[in-house]
């Protein structure tokens, strides 16, 4: 019997666009990342903190829309992204007004990325290159790991 909203109505909707979302993954992967795919999916319910990340960083409620939708929403399908979960701790702290400075980094790589890719047309891989270069957030990332060591 099939899982979805038709045949299981006990099965919300959301949980049907979440499978969508990630049907690019293995059922495996899935299992395995399931932890993490739920936070993504809490990170795009919640809309109201757009605005504050945006006042809190000086930058547009749009640019902050875009770069949330492309990393944790609609871009995770369309370019097969693979959950990460220092992108979403990263994103929660930025939702709750205690981003570090490397968490604005991973923003501004994000709203760059997802401009490169969505308002000027460059391929995914292409734009990750370009905004890594400028917005080096997993460079950081890596650095702040060792040191913690």
């Amino acid at each position: 019997m099939s899982d979805n909203q038709e045949t299981n109505p006990t099965r919300p909707k959301d949980q049907n666009a979440s499978n969508a979302k990630w049907s690019h993954l293995d059922k495996y992967e899935q299992k395995c990342f399931i932890q993490i795919i739920e936070a993504y999916d809490e990170i795009m319910r919640i809309a109201e903190n757009i605005p504050e990340i945006a006042n809190s960083y000086q930058l547009t409620v749009e640019e902050v829309r875009r770069a949330k939708d492309y990393a944790f929403g609609s871009g995770v399908s369309q370019h097969q992204f693979i959950p990460d979960e220092d992108m979403a701790l990263a994103w929660e702290r930025l939702a709750l007004g205690q981003g570090n400075a490397i968490d604005e980094v991973l923003l501004r790589h994000e709203i760059f990325e997802s401009d490169l890719v969505i308002n000027q047309g460059m391929n995914q891989k292409d734009a990750h290159e370009v905004a890594q270069s400028r917005y080096p957030w997993s460079e950081l990332l890596k650095q702040q790991w060792r040191t913690n060591e």
